[in-house]
């Protein structure tokens, strides 16, 4: 049986090493590259599906934005920056003060490769005291 260069993702280092080489393929910018960069990019997507289904089941909005805000090892400050919202917005989610809007859900979707919708799920701010 013939190896094959890519393989269906599965595990966050094999995940981390297709999006480097996506990433570096992009930045060629080289149109004989496009079915890799399609390809590459199909895997990605697949593996962020899956493992959404698993987030979803597991935690609130709120645990997998701090669960992907630890696992990219971003502070609140960078994230903020990234998706153009407030330092104290976020500071205020992850301390259940605030909701996440649909905006903020779509803008944290795009910047973590992520399903919107599984920032939208309801749950339970804290009271102010």
């Amino acid at each position: 049986m013939k190896n094959l260069k890519y393989t269906i993702i599965r595990n966050k280092s094999q995940y981390s090493n297709y999006c480097e080489v996506l990433e570096k393929l992009v930045e060629q910018n080289q149109p004989k590259m496009i079915e890799e960069i399609d390809l590459l990019s199909l895997l990605i997507s697949d593996y962020n599906d899956r493992i959404m289904e698993d987030y979803e089941l597991e935690l609130n909005p709120v645990e997998l934005l701090a669960d992907l805000i630890s696992e990219n090892s971003l502070t609140q400050l960078e994230l903020a920056k990234r998706i153009e919202v407030s330092p104290q917005l976020i500071n205020d989610v992850l301390k259940f003060r605030r909701e996440i809007t649909k905006k903020m859900a779509y803008k944290l979707g795009e910047e973590f490769k992520v399903k919107y919708s599984a920032f939208l799920k309801p749950y339970k701010l804290k009271k102010a005291s």
